[in-house]
Formats: C-alpha cells, structure tokens, sequence
C-alpha cells in the first residue's frame, strides 16, 4: 500500500514549507512556530526557521510513502527507524565506499522533513531525531533514530553490508567482556606511532 499526501492531505504547516508544497510566510520566518513555546525569544525563532530545511516551492506537489518491500515505484529516499546499535552499522556501511561520514543537521522539530529534504537535496546520507509529533501521533518509541538515504546509494549499502559479513566482521557486533582486548593490527600500529603503549 502507498499513500500520495498532497498540501491539502497536510496537517502541519512545517511539512507544507519544508516540502515546498506552497509558499512559506514571512510570519514563519520571523519566529512564530517557534516562539514562545520551544525557544526563549523571537530572535531564537527566527533561527531556527531560517535553518529550516526546505524544498523550492512548487518543485513538487506532493509525497508519495510505501514500505520499501511493497513499493511499486522507485523512491528518491529511503527512510529507516532504527535502534542505536543499527544506527550504528547503518552509519558504517553508508561510509564504507567513500570514508566519509553523513554530516547532518539535527533538530528536535520537523522529523518529517528532516529526513526526507536534507537527504534528497545532498544526495548524502542523513540522520534525524524523531520529533513531537512523531512521537505523539506516529508512534515513534524512544529508543528510535531516523536513517535517510537517497535511493541511488542503496547498492553500495548493501555491498557494504555483504562485504562486512563475508569477512567475518559483522555490522553488528556482538559485546565481549576481557580482560584485556587487543588492538587489531592497523590500530595498534598508530598507537605506536603516536607514543602509546601496546603490547
């Protein structure tokens, strides 16, 4: 099953702006959502709407969700409530390619829009913070992260994750309790390097 949600299927204005589905006021920019309830002054607001990711109004008319398994069309982002832990192995098979790490914006507002725009404008990886109505309303639990990654990167996160495990080096690791661990042989090799004591 699909769902298509356009300006008019929206309940809350920060999706409208932050997907571009119609002309942000200037009564936004000046700080109002924001203030008195969430920040402590109009200037804060302010800020914080000017940061707003937002996408051009008028790109696009609306957004189109499925479950990536039954999706019948090809999405732009894909878009993964995890755990910390998966958070975790998702962050290092998305860097697994290139060596570099997603930069991302946080917010405790806006999960919505903030897992879906800053992703589908960089084209990089993001991670965002499920936020009040998220959390209200879509049910989002408290040990829940948001891992967004644009389609075309798919493949390589996938590689990542097939390479890790046919190596014997599981994204998911599981804990170990020692004495003493040791240090695999690049890293003990740049602790020396820098003056530290391995054996």
């Amino acid at each position: 099953m699909a769902i298509a949600m356009l300006k008019e299927d929206m309940w809350c204005p920060e999706a409208v702006a932050g997907y571009g589905m119609a002309k942000v006021p200037e009564y936004f920019f000046e700080g109002h959502t924001r203030f008195p309830a969430v920040v402590s002054s109009l200037e804060a607001g302010k800020n914080w709407a000017h940061a707003f990711p937002r996408l051009e109004p008028g790109k696009f008319i609306g957004i189109l969700v499925a479950r990536l398994s039954t999706a019948e069309f090809k999405p732009d982002v894909v878009v993964i409530y995890c755990n910390s832990a998966q958070l975790r192995a998702l962050l290092q098979a998305a860097a697994w390619e290139t060596g570099k790490d997603p930069v991302c914006r946080m917010s405790a507002a806006g999960a919505c829009v903030y897992a879906v725009v800053p992703a589908l404008q960089s084209g990089e990886c993001h991670v965002a913070v499920p936020c009040t109505g998220d959390r209200k309303w879509a049910m989002a639990q408290d040990d829940e992260m948001i891992f967004s990654i644009p389609e075309r990167k798919m493949e390589g996160l996938i590689k990542a994750f097939r390479y890790s495990d046919s190596h014997g080096r599981p994204m998911a690791p599981r804990p170990r309790l020692m004495p003493e661990y040791e240090l695999e042989e690049s890293y003990a090799k740049v602790a020396k390097m820098m003056g530290m004591e391995v054996d």
